[in-house]
């Protein structure tokens, strides 16, 4: 059975068979193609892709600085998924920062939508160290520490200046100053310390020794801190000096004729002193004075002046003294066969023998006598034998 024949002759059928392999072998070609476009293409978007990036600056650091994307100081590094790394160019800082005196500023940088912070310390004004000082008492068993008001702690700053820091800073080690000993204590003020030497000014005592050359007499007081009593130290390294705020074990108020051993203290030393009250007993005093007249000690005030005499007469009157010591007037009895008599002043200071007799009492008055004195007795001013009374005795 025969076929019609094709109008223009050809086959279809022919040329299909004849150029499918050539068909096949190029869409296989296309599809590998696509395949190999499509690895290359994810190898490419790997090695591109950025897993972060960091920053760091080495540029200007003084105050006024500013930190923005036209600083050269950034260097800024970007880190692949494929494990490369690179120093890249073209990131941004959207806020830029001014750097102020001895602050921290930090800038965030931007490179291809990756960020990353970067932090600047700005150097000027500085605190690169510490110095301390010590102006504040040295003696022993003084406590350095904190509180102690003596202590002066400073910041050292770039350039060299040096500003004092009210706080802030902390002595590490407090310590007690003892005899003898250079202590060093630390300072710290963050993470700067400086170490400070303190050289305790009070020296262990070797031997304490006492002299008294004050008052011997009646009535003297022998307390802490009293006159003519001096203590002297003599220090371990051979050296001495006068000492003060030493004590006494005991205080004394001087008697007649009386042995007194002090017991004088000073920091932990020790030493005794004995001192003599030199003043007679009333026997002695009384049984030392001249009985004396009026008449010898007016009209020969010479003969007796500065020595102790006894004048015997009633007390006539008497007056209170500024200074707490009352002149009475004794009206003494004539002499020289009766004829004369008159009135001697005697001054009693001393409260150590008794209160006065009444006025009227006949007493004999103990003490030295001064001479012819102007004094005045009721309205009348005139001479009068003078005399310092000690004992005023009735008879």
């Amino acid at each position: 059975m025969g076929g019609k024949p094709f109008p223009d002759g050809k086959d279809p059928d022919c040329f299909w068979q004849k150029h499918s392999r050539c068909l096949l072998v190029a869409a296989l070609a296309l599809l590998i193609g696509t395949a190999v476009a499509a690895v290359v293409y994810s190898s490419l978007s790997k090695r591109n892709a950025i897993d972060h990036i960091t920053a760091v600056y080495d540029g200007s650091t003084k105050s006024g600085t500013v930190l923005d994307s036209d600083n050269s100081g950034f260097t800024v590094t970007a880190y692949y998924k494929d494990g490369r790394e690179e120093i890249v160019t073209g990131w941004t800082i959207e806020e830029p920062q001014t750097l102020t005196d001895a602050e921290k500023s930090t800038v965030t940088i931007t490179y291809r939508k990756v960020s990353t912070q970067c932090e600047v310390q700005c150097t000027t004004g500085l605190i690169r160290s510490i110095t301390a000082e010590y102006d504040g008492d040295t003696g022993a068993g003084t406590e350095i520490s904190d509180d102690n008001p003596g202590i002066h702690v400073y910041g050292i700053q770039d350039g060299g200046r040096k500003v004092p820091l009210q706080d802030g800073w902390h002595v590490v080690n407090p310590t007690i100053l003892k005899k003898d000993t250079l202590s060093r204590v630390e300072v710290s003020y963050g993470e700067l310390t400086c170490s400070l030497s303190i050289q305790c000014t009070t020296k262990s005592i070797s031997r304490l020794a006492a002299a008294y050359t004050g008052s011997t007499e009646e009535g003297t007081v022998l307390s802490a801190g009293c006159e003519g009593l001096t203590v002297t130290a003599t220090y371990a390294d051979g050296t001495s000096e006068d000492v003060s705020g030493w004590t006494l074990a005991e205080s004394f108020t001087m008697e007649p004729k009386t042995r007194y051993l002090l017991e004088i203290h000073y920091e932990d030393s020790v030493c005794t002193l004995e001192v003599f009250c030199t003043t007679p007993t009333r026997e002695e005093f009384m049984s030392g004075c001249i009985p004396s007249t009026y008449f010898s000690l007016y009209h020969n005030p010479g003969k007796s002046a500065g020595v102790n005499v006894a004048a015997e007469g009633i007390i006539a009157g008497r007056q209170l003294r500024d200074d707490g010591s009352v002149k009475i007037y004794l009206e003494m009895n004539g002499d020289f066969l009766g004829i004369t008599k008159g009135i001697l002043c005697a001054v009693y200071s001393s409260t150590l023998h008794g209160n006065l007799p009444e006025d009227g009492t006949h007493v004999v008055v103990y003490g030295m006598y001064k001479g012819v004195s102007e004094e005045t007795y009721g309205e009348e001013t005139k001479g009068m034998p003078l005399m310092d009374a000690e004992y005023v005795l009735a008879e």
